[in-house]
């Protein structure tokens, strides 16, 4: 009598995105950890490195084709840890806690204005068409470019004096987030692009300065990326009127 052998529907590529994740997750709770204890530089470092986890989760669920609701929700969760809680107990310690209760509720708007952002993307991911943009500046690259801040000087802010001017970038860049803007999404513009001697150049000139100057160009990288999407729409809003005008007076009689 032959044995009949039950096949299992679970693939073990199921769980590749979600390793991925899970480590994504436990570097964020590591940088709270390290936050707490003052280590800040290291904090802000474990912080881009989930960055790094955060989008190789993705290109792994494509590539195995095991995208999934789960993989997505759990992404979720473990960006609100990674980049919403952690950067935000990391800017209350390292800068805002000289400010007081002003501090506080900066650290706190970020933190919102992140979770604002994920629940936004998980709704949008059932019906967005366009995947060449992402509406408001994703939760991944502002956290990385308050760690990339954090990591350039990672001495504790000392006072009001340098604690407003920060508190107001990261109030800026909290915005950006919950705002409308559209942003590239650089990683399927550089998926798609073809490589010419221009790519070449930027991505060799580029991987120099990570290489060599990695404080500073992680923070010029991210920072580029952060005024973008501003950057853009002024351009596009500036154009607009400009090209009104052209038309009219082209407009045949």
């Amino acid at each position: 009598m032959k044995k009949i052998r039950l096949k299992s529907s679970a693939k073990p590529a199921f769980f590749l995105p979600s390793l991925f994740t899970l480590a994504n997750l436990f570097f964020g709770f590591l940088a709270i950890i390290l936050t707490f204890h003052g280590r800040y530089r290291m904090a802000a470092f474990w912080i881009i490195m989930a960055a790094v986890l955060d989008g190789m989760d993705g290109v792994v669920a494509r590539a195995t084709r095991s995208s999934s609701d789960f993989g997505i929700e759990l992404d979720s969760l473990a960006d609100a840890v990674s980049f919403g809680l952690a950067t935000s107990v990391l800017l209350y310690f390292w800068g805002f806690k000289t400010a007081g209760p002003a501090g506080l509720l900066s650290s706190f708007l970020f933190l919102t204005a992140a979770l604002l952002r994920l629940a936004r993307y998980n709704v949008g991911t059932k019906v967005q068409l366009d995947r060449r943009h992402y509406q408001g500046l994703t939760v991944p690259s502002a956290a990385v470019f308050i760690s990339a801040v954090v990591n350039f000087h990672p001495s504790p802010l000392d006072g009001l004096k340098e604690a407003l001017p920060t508190g107001g970038l990261a109030i800026l860049v909290a915005f950006f987030m919950i705002s409308a803007i559209p942003y590239k999404n650089f990683i399927k513009y550089l998926s798609t692009r073809k490589l010419d001697l221009k790519s070449v150049i930027f991505l060799a000139v580029t991987l120099a300065g990570v290489l060599f100057y990695t404080k500073m160009a992680i923070l010029v990288i991210f920072g580029i990326n952060v005024i973008s999407g501003p950057a853009e729409a002024a351009v596009r809003l500036f154009r607009r009127p400009t090209a009104k005008k052209w038309q009219a007076k082209v407009k045949p009689s």
